[in-house]
This record gives structure tokens, C-alpha cells and sequence, in this order.
């Protein structure tokens, strides 16, 4: 039974944990960094939970951020009624040293909060596309839709970032941002 864990851990070693930087990189884009740690932790979970129902025939990273993307659905719904609580006291992140090379990959201030407004359907297809650049048929797999709106979310979600990026070259640094409820820009 030994050589059975040790072969399963040594294959998910080598599949799975190579693409640690790209889900960190992936969440770090839809969240903020503790909510990042925590969805990437509970992608690699899951996965090793199901590893053995992998097919190794298919594309690993693709299965691992379509995971990341179902883990990401459960905290949204579970989340969304929950009112958030002021914290009083000021906390102390905790580092760890293989974050350094994640943050070397993370976007720019104005890129990040480009992709922040775009609408979370187009959000996906850009980063799992122009960041992963991950294939038609795994981003469509992973989102679980056609390889039409596949492509037409990566069309129309390129043009939106690039409006957004436009609109923003005329403004101060230190200038605040006013968005409405649905994330429009004011």
C-alpha cells in the first residue's frame, strides 16, 4: 500500500505542483493575496483529492485552474450574503519566501485594476488565454461553455481591457476612481 502513496505522491509532484505559480497568479488576479493563498490551497487540495481520477492523457494545468475556477464559484456563493466585519486591530501578514517569485509575475497597478473591472466572465477567458495562454478547447473546457463564447469573451474582453487602459492614461497617480455598483467607471 506504501508503493501506491508514494507513486501517487511522486506523479502529483510532478504533474501538479509545477503549475503552483500560475494558479497563484490566477487568483492573485481575482482576489486579494490571502484570498489567493486560500484558493489555490484548497485547489491543490481538492486535487490531490482527486488525483486519482485524473486522466493523464489531458492537459494537468487545465484540469488544475478549472478546479481553481470551481473553487473560486463555491467562495462566491458562499460568501456573497456574508456582511463583512471592520477589523479593529491591525494584522501582521505572514511572508513566505516562494512569493517573491509570484510577485515578480503579477501585474502592473494599472493592468490589475484594469482587469478588476472587467465583468468576471471576460476576467477569466483574458487571464486564462493571454496569461496561461492556455488553448481554446482547455479554456472552454475549464468554463465549461462552447469554443464560441470562448473566443467571443476573449474578443470582446481584450477590447474592454484596452478601453480601460486608454481611459486611464490621462489620469493623476495619486487620482481616487469613482465606480458604480456594476464596476462602470464614472
Amino acid at each position: 500500500m506504501k508503493l501506491l502513496w508514494s507513486g501517487r505522491a511522486r506523479q502529483f509532484e510532478q504533474l501538479a505542483l509545477p503549475h503552483l505559480g500560475a494558479l497563484y497568479r490566477g487568483a492573485r488576479s481575482l482576489s486579494d493575496a490571502e484570498t489567493a493563498n486560500d484558493l489555490v490551497q484548497e485547489t491543490y487540495l481538492r486535487a490531490w483529492k482527486y488525483f486519482a481520477s485524473f486522466d493523464l492523457s489531458t492537459n494537468c494545468r487545465a484540469w488544475l485552474f478549472r478546479i481553481l475556477r470551481n473553487v473560486w464559484i463555491d467562495r462566491w456563493r458562499k460568501n456573497r450574503l456574508e456582511i463583512p466585519l471592520a477589523e479593529s486591530e491591525e494584522t501582521v501578514e505572514p511572508y513566505y519566501d516562494w512569493e517573491d517569485e509570484f510577485l515578480k509575475a503579477e501585474f502592473s497597478n494599472t493592468v490589475g485594476r484594469a482587469l478588476a473591472e472587467l465583468p468576471v466572465e471576460y476576467r477569466w477567458t483574458v487571464l486564462l488565454a493571454d496569461v496561461e495562454e492556455l488553448s481554446y478547447q482547455e479554456i472552454a473546457s475549464i468554463l465549461a461553455c462552447p469554443i464560441g463564447t470562448v473566443m467571443s469573451r476573449i474578443n470582446r474582453g481584450r477590447k474592454m481591457l484596452a478601453r480601460l487602459l486608454r481611459s486611464y492614461e490621462g489620469e493623476q497617480p495619486g487620482q481616487p476612481q469613482r465606480s458604480s455598483p456594476r464596476g462602470e467607471r464614472n
